[in-house]
């Protein structure tokens, strides 16, 4: 009965992260109302697990307010504060910024009144400036942002992620004399952490330092698109992240260490048990290494069952694996209340959630053959996590399980061992430190190569996308509940055809055209589907080194949906805030053409690209597609070389014009290309005044206009003028900036269309 309690309050501060709103405070005393009926004991049988689950959600609600309160205002987005403060965490450096996060000390709006409640964090950006470390004391200038996010279906939640870092505003630094360091760097876990990072920098020549990085910290920074796709793709991402296998391993070598270290004692102390210093060991390794990752989610759990499972075998404890697991969940929740939003969480424990079930209480028949444990847990959880995965990513990695009977043994043995014994002793014997390091260098070699056989060996199929409906996914869990069963029940082998039943049975019906803006910033990228095909027209920025809209939000959209290629990609033209996802989406969706408006300078090897403006009109399911073009303008600028396309469904025209200016609008309407009355536009060039003149405006008499914008972007787009001007002509204009992505279904002829805004329809609390 407690554990089933303690399930359904752990169940109740998790479903609080997915109210659209917090409820009003008075409700809190509605939701601890069943608390106080559980007194009295014949009332207490029945009202037990809806009072746990509403104590949960009632906690959730009260966490969330917390969270919120010191988030700096929305209407104070956009002003200069003088902050002193200290660097916390590992400062992330490219050729462009050094973005780090300052707890502050001190907070002063350089005018306007002082905030009501300051808030504690804040991520800073320094565009070619200095580049400060952690632990350090720094005295700066700040323009601050409340913290916003892109809203995409299938994407990332990145508010959601700093409000879970205790992150309460964003901004960058401003000119300013009075700018400068304070203090140096002290002492602590983020000094130690970047002491560890530089030593392993400078010391290491290997070209998988960055997954030497990640296993030694858990600081995957320098991990690029490329080697993160190929570690998704044979599902030995976990290995990177500083697993709990790999906490436990280091608990397992401290327990070894202090057990000789406890009979030493034992010898000249009587009194104490040996295993007090075994398990003592074990505890502080574990938490150290733990430290080093940062506590992230997956060392969070592991580290508690660990601290678990020794003060259980201090107290002379019967201690079962499933209440481990409990509590680790429990202790979890109550520090993190959103930790569902990280997809580690789910697969974290639902990894030993289902290595449990498969395994608690078997006894083998005969001896093991060697790695038959290993063999048998990999396939566990490969079919254990299927369902997760499906739901969650939208992918399954097929690899996944004979990568890691190789790649696990590899990790725990090869490398984590010799690359803590390196750090260890750098200052103590570098010689062996530098011996130990190669070692580890081999280690994670070995795994490089590996890991590309596999990939070469299974080319573009390893991972593919599901998108099961309702139905297939429900048949697909009972599928999956059916094969954990123990041997010898007749019915789990009925989940092997159920599975292949639920992975075959028809997708879920798609609309006859979907026409999706996606929420990218003061960039472009449009999803345009039909039953049958895609076409992506325009990829978006690339944000940085390491992300780019086509692999970080246009790819999951795509996924999401079911679309494991694309048709064809238009590039309206060679601006980076249309071409910039492009490499990133064709590393993780094939595509068949690629059309552009203008030559790129920097083309894909991987596909040849053909000229919009003398492709075709061609015609997918029920949906016709045509390039508008125009003469008569020499010498056009980029803009006005954008791809025009006109999209006809039932009657119904939705017009995408890329970043076209006026003069190329003038040809369109003088040249009679363009239709009167449509259904959609994508307003040209972001809402700028260079563009949607008078005669577009009027001539085309949108119903619907969409802008693909930044949150209080420096262009200042989309242009007041503009927008009135679309309001005379009585369009409703959708801005990305405030809907996030915008979603237009048509799903039967002579039916209006449904117009979805992703931040409402995907509404969470922290969404200002």
């Amino acid at each position: 009965m407690w554990n089933a309690r303690l399930l359904l309050f752990c169940a109740g501060i998790l479903s609080a992260a997915y109210l659209s709103r917090l409820p009003a405070p008075a409700w809190l005393l509605v939701l601890l109302l069943p608390l106080l009926f559980c007194i009295w004991p014949r009332i207490r049988r029945w009202l037990s697990m809806p009072a746990s689950f509403c104590a949960g959600l009632a906690w959730g609600i009260v966490s969330g307010y917390w969270l919120l309160s010191p988030l700096l205002p929305v209407e104070r987005s956009g002003e200069d504060f003088f902050v002193r403060g200290v660097v916390v965490g590992l400062p992330d450096t490219d050729f462009r910024r050094t973005r780090f996060v300052l707890e502050l000390e001190a907070l002063e709006p350089m005018e306007g009144p002082p905030l009501a409640r300051s808030p504690r964090r804040v991520q800073v950006s320094w565009y070619r400036g200095e580049v400060p470390a952690s632990g350090e004391h720094w005295q700066l200038r700040l323009r601050l942002n409340s913290p916003r996010g892109f809203v995409n279906p299938g994407g990332f939640d990145y508010q959601g992620w700093l409000l879970r870092q205790g992150i309460h505003a964003s901004g960058y630094v401003r000119a300013d004399g009075d700018n400068r360091i304070l203090e140096g760097a002290g002492t602590g876990t983020g000094v130690w952490r970047q002491q560890l990072r530089q030593w392993l920098v400078d010391s290491s020549d290997s070209d998988h330092k960055d997954l030497l990085l990640a296993l030694l910290i858990g600081d995957r920074s320098m991990i690029g698109p490329v080697q993160w796709q190929q570690l998704q793709s044979t599902g030995t991402n976990h290995l990177v992240a500083i697993s709990g296998l790999h906490v436990g391993f280091v608990a397992l070598l401290g327990f070894v260490v202090g057990s000789g270290l406890g009979r030493v004692v034992n010898l000249l102390w009587h009194r104490v048990p040996a295993a007090i210093p075994a398990h003592l060991c074990a505890s502080g390794l574990a938490f150290t290494y733990a430290a080093l990752a940062g506590f992230s989610l997956p060392t969070q759990r592991a580290l508690i069952m660990v601290l678990v499972a020794q003060w259980a075998w201090l107290r002379r404890r019967t201690f079962k694996p499933v209440q481990g697991l409990l509590v680790a969940l429990l202790a979890v929740v109550l520090l993190d209340p959103l930790a569902s939003l990280d997809l580690g969480f789910w697969l974290s424990f639902g990894a030993v959630g289902v290595l449990m079930l498969a395994f608690s209480g078997r006894q083998p028949t005969r001896a093991p053959w060697p790695g038959q444990r290993l063999v048998q847990a990999q396939w566990v959880i490969f079919i254990g996590l299927m369902v997760p995965l499906a739901v969650l990513m939208h992918s399954i990695a097929l690899l996944a399980p004979v990568a890691n009977l190789l790649a696990i043994p590899l990790v725990t043995f090869a490398v984590v061992p010799w690359l803590l014994t390196a750090a260890a002793l750098r200052e103590i014997w570098p010689w062996l430190s530098d011996l130990s390091l190669r070692m580890a260098e081999w280690g994670i070699h070995g795994l490089a190569q590996w890991l590309d056989w596999l990939v070469q060996l299974g080319g573009a199929a390893v991972n593919p996308v599901l998108s099961l409906a309702p139905v297939s996914l429900l048949l697909a869990t009972l599928a999956v509940l059916m094969l954990l069963l123990p041997k010898g029940i007749a019915v789990r082998w009925l989940g092997y055809p159920a599975l292949l039943l639920a992975v075959l049975a028809p997708p879920r019906v798609a609309p006859a055209l979907t026409v999706t803006t996606l929420d990218l910033g003061q960039a472009l990228a449009m999803v345009i589907r039909t039953p049958n095909h895609t076409l992506v027209f325009d990829t978006g920025l690339a944000y940085s080194e390491r992300m780019e809209a086509g692999g970080a939000i246009i790819a999951p959209y795509l996924r999401s949906r079911g679309s494991s290629h694309v048709d064809k990609i238009v590039i309206s033209h060679d601006h980076s805030d249309h071409t910039g996802g492009l490499f990133g989406l064709l590393a993780q969706m094939p595509a068949r053409r690629l059309l552009v408006g203008q030559s790129l300078t920097d083309p894909p090897p991987s596909i040849k690209s053909e000229s919009c403006h003398t492709t075709p009109p061609w015609r997918w399911d029920q949906v016709d597609f045509r390039f508008l073009t125009w003469t008569g303008l020499e010498d056009p600028s980029s803009n006005n070389q954008s791809c025009v396309l006109l999209i006809e469904y039932a009657g119904e025209q939705i017009l995408l014009t890329g970043d076209i200016e006026r003069e190329v609008e003038w040809r369109l309407y003088g040249q009679g290309q363009l239709p009167e009355a449509i259904r959609l536009l994508q307003v040209p060039h972001h809402g700028s005044r260079t563009s949607s003149t008078r005669a577009l405006v009027q001539r085309l008499a949108p119903h619907y206009s969409v802008v693909s914008a930044s949150y209080l972007g420096r262009h200042g787009h989309p242009h007041a003028e503009v927008l009135e001007r679309y309001h005379k002509q009585g369009t409703q204009v959708l801005n990305t900036a405030d809907s996030g992505a915008v979603i237009v279904e048509w799903h039967a002829p002579g039916q209006p269309p449904a117009v979805i805004r992703a931040r409402e329809r995907w509404r969470r609390y922290w969404y200002q």
